[in-house]
């Protein structure tokens, strides 16, 4: 007997969509644990951090809780897009981020960072168009749309 649920195909749109959640959420995810496991763990890389912005103009009042969440945000937003969960939103906050992190590199003039940054935040776009087409292989399609057309069918 063949069935035609859609979660078991993969469409164009569904592969883009798993590519880029794949490739934001390893980037996110990895560097965030790697914050993590550093030498002096989140403090010890907040503490790096801070002393990179101290020549700018940005005051430390801003810098110092930011870099102490920035390890937190990266993993979950990270392990959301891994996961497949609230897709869209984790692309939308991936991109706040990325935003947020590119700003940052301007205020120390790494223009090269900027640019790659902005780049990221063009796959985040791109990942949350293609993701609203079509999201086969997420946590979000197993709980929510794919779970409803199945119950219709019974």
């Amino acid at each position: 007997m063949k069935t035609n649920c859609e979660c078991c195909t993969l469409s164009p749109e569904g592969m883009g969509a798993l590519l880029m959640r794949l490739s934001l959420g390893i980037l996110f995810f990895v560097a965030g644990l790697g914050k993590f496991l550093a030498p002096g763990g989140v403090s010890g890389v907040a503490q790096k951090m801070q002393e990179s912005f101290a020549n700018t103009w940005l005051p430390a009042c801003m810098v110092g809780p930011y870099v102490h969440v920035l390890p937190f945000v990266e993993i979950t937003v990270g392990a959301l897009l891994l996961l497949g969960l609230c897709t869209r939103w984790a692309f939308f906050g991936s991109g706040l981020l990325l935003v947020s992190l590119a700003f940052g590199m301007m205020v120390q003039q790494q223009h090269a960072v900027v640019g790659t940054n902005l780049t990221y935040v063009l796959m985040a776009v791109v990942g949350i168009y293609l993701s609203a087409k079509d999201n086969p292989v997420s946590l979000d399609r197993i709980l929510g749309r794919c779970r409803e057309k199945m119950l219709n069918l019974k």
